[in-house]
Order: C-alpha cells, then structure tokens, then sequence
C-alpha cells in the first residue's frame, strides 16, 4: 500500500442484523412457491409436506422452511427433458425464477431459484415414475424446531 493511502475495504460498515423469520412467515416462504410450481407447472398427482431443516450440523436454529413435493412425471417424456421443461417453464413464467443454484449453492439435480428461495427438481430413485421438487428457504428462523413434526400441506399446495 502507498504511504498516505487509505484502505476503504476496511471502513466498510459490518452487514446489518439479519430480520428472522417467525413460524408462520418460515412455512408460507416455502408453501407460496409450491403452490407456484404446481400450478403453472401444471403437476399432476401431487403430495407435498413442510417441515423444518437446520442450518447446521448441530441441529440448531437457524432454521429454514423446506417442501418436498411428489409428482407424477408423464408416461410420454423422458423424465430430465420434463425435469428441464418445467425449469423452463417456471423461469419463463412463474413470475421471479431464475435458472440455476443461488449464488454459492451447487446443489445436484436441476435447480431453478428466486431471490429467498431455491428448488431442486429430480427423479425419484425408487419410483421411477415419480418426480420430486424439493424447496428451501432461507436460514432466518431462530425458533428451536428439533420436536416439530412434518405437516402435509398437500391441500395447500393444490389448491387454485
């Protein structure tokens, strides 16, 4: 560095508090998008469930919503072409996708996102007829959720 000269990196001010998110807040992060998916996707055969995942190896809040969703992938496409059509179609569409992980995610699968949330779209490994998305949200809960059981919020999900 040059003498007299002044290192701006370090006078930077620190991020602001991080807003948490409450219960109710964490679930519909991850529900509204589902319900989103399914309807301009146009899934069939749908079951979807809620529940909460540690941010952490410790199994301590932070917290974030997640859905894992199931669908029956159609009998006249090969399952990675539907897999990129409804990617495409959710960007094209779906009002805020993006193509592809967030920025620092590398999740496997095909993977669309919007600015609080990502998606991962696959095969079911044992039903190969079934598809799954899987949505998370993000790491802002700070509630203890180790005793919260899954809700199926199917209903939710479908409903138009």
């Amino acid at each position: 560095m040059l003498p007299h000269s002044k290192d701006t990196s370090s006078t930077r001010p620190p991020p602001g508090p991080v807003e948490t998110l409450s219960d109710a807040d964490t679930m519909k992060q991850v529900v509204d998008p589902a319900k989103a998916i399914v309807a301009v996707a146009a899934l069939q055969d749908v079951s979807a469930g809620f529940d909460y995942e540690a941010c952490n190896d410790q199994g301590e809040p932070p917290y974030r919503g997640r859905v894992d969703m199931g669908f029956r992938i159609p009998d006249d496409i090969e399952p990675k072409t539907y897999f990129q059509q409804l990617a495409e179609t959710m960007v094209q569409k779906g009002n805020g996708w993006y193509d592809g992980p967030p920025p620092g995610k590398n999740p496997f699968g095909t993977v669309i996102h919007t600015d609080t949330v990502f998606a991962i779209i696959g095969q079911n490994p044992v039903a190969k007829e079934d598809g799954y998305v899987h949505i998370f949200g993000e790491c802002r809960n700070m509630n203890d959720q180790r005793d919260h059981a899954a809700v199926n919020v199917t209903e939710q999900v479908v409903k138009q």
